[in-house]
């Protein structure tokens, strides 16, 4: 009967004390719905719903806007994909950090971006970020059937 005791007295002491949990700090994570970039005279400008950023390339603007942000951002989740010019396109899309499948549109200004996204959504583009790589297509091929990303199945 003394063992009852025993399991009673550890069972209150972890209600009051607490069990031996590890305590971990979790950060705010970010997806980015619509991303916009423009050429100022700074260099490249990156705006977007959760931040900005600036940097001399698109590479070095990415990692600015994830150095002032107020988590972890995620360039991969972005559905739309908003550029001032066809060699800002091109270079982003050389970086592999946007998604292949985000859509691409032009702007010669910045818009809001809090209501970009809904807007554009409405609006969807033909063109996405994989139609302006200049990246060298990869090509998977057998004796019979081949594959090319830019060219597609052929028998």
């Amino acid at each position: 009967m003394k063992w009852w005791h025993c399991i009673l007295l550890g069972v209150v002491l972890t209600l009051i004390f607490g069990l031996p949990f590890r305590e971990y700090q979790t950060q705010q994570l970010l997806p980015i719905k619509t991303v916009q970039t423009e050429r100022t005279a700074e260099g490249i400008h990156i705006v977007s719903e959760v931040g900005e950023g600036i940097g001399a390339t698109w590479n070095d603007a990415v990692e600015d806007l994830r150095e002032n942000a107020a988590g972890d951002v995620f360039f991969d989740t972005a559905e739309q994909a908003v550029f001032s010019d066809r060699a800002l396109a091109q270079e982003a899309a050389d970086s592999g950090i946007l998604r292949p499948a985000a859509q691409v549109y032009f702007a010669k200004e910045l818009l809001e971006p809090e209501t970009l996204n809904a807007y554009l959504t409405a609006h969807p583009s033909d063109r996405k970020i994989s139609d302006y790589s200049t990246a060298a297509p990869v090509s998977l091929s057998s004796s019979r059937h081949s594959f090319s990303a830019k060219k597609g199945y052929t028998a």
